[in-house]
């Protein structure tokens, strides 16, 4: 489900870590960024490249290979001025979407007039959300239940088409429990047998300890 896209992680706060980390488990190309060297030498291996420089520095961002970017994450929330020229940068490099992240509400505008086309002030779980709704067209929602479970809701995969619940086994072979299917309506229900027929495309809602969710991506 991943798509061809590459992907740079600018700033490697709690936030941007936890987003490179969970792109780069499924196999895409994550650039990541930050002006701490230790960091940079102790993570790098987890990424397809890691750099390390002045994240103010325009002329080291524009030799970092931005120009080959799909989708930047910049994640600098406490350094106004370096999210400002990160983002900018990263625009004129034509990057096609720039997420930023802020630490207060009125740096949100800012960011915005200077072309992040998304600015987020982190929470414990919106990087998950945020990464897997990058990586992948069919996550649609991801909900955290504590202790290690959540509930997506998901389209349904062309390997699941035509295929009974019973038959898919989803919870014998991953760990996992369809909880929702799509009704007659289109709309979601909890009222459906094992014989229930899965179709490409039509969304339905899981649960799941939080490890298997790399299965959609």
């Amino acid at each position: 489900m991943v798509g061809e896209k590459n992907y740079a992680v600018l700033g490697l706060g709690r936030y941007g870590m936890r987003v490179a980390d969970t792109i780069a488990k499924t196999g895409a190309t994550v650039l990541v960024a930050d002006s701490d060297m230790e960091k940079i030498d102790d993570i790098g291996n987890r990424f397809t490249s890691a750099v390390s420089f002045d994240m103010t520095n325009s002329k080291a961002l524009r030799e970092i290979g931005l120009d080959n970017i799909d989708v930047a994450i910049v994640d600098l929330a406490g350094d106004l001025e370096g999210s400002i020229t990160c983002i900018m940068i990263a625009k004129e490099s034509g990057v096609e979407r720039v997420i930023a992240t802020a630490d207060r509400h009125r740096s949100v505008e800012v960011l915005k007039k200077v072309g992040a086309d998304e600015v987020v002030i982190p929470q414990d779980e919106s990087a998950l959300r945020m990464a897997k709704a990058l990586i992948s067209d069919d996550f649609m929602e991801y909900t955290d239940l504590g202790d290690g479970l959540c509930i997506i809701k998901v389209h349904v995969e062309d390997g699941w088409n035509g295929k009974s619940i019973a038959k898919l086994d989803l919870h014998k072979k991953m760990g996992i429990t369809i909880i929702a299917v799509a009704g007659s309506d289109g709309k979601l229900t909890a009222e459906f047998s094992a014989d229930y027929i899965l179709h490409v495309g039509d969304p339905i809602v899981l649960a799941t300890q939080k490890e298997n969710i790399y299965n959609f991506v």
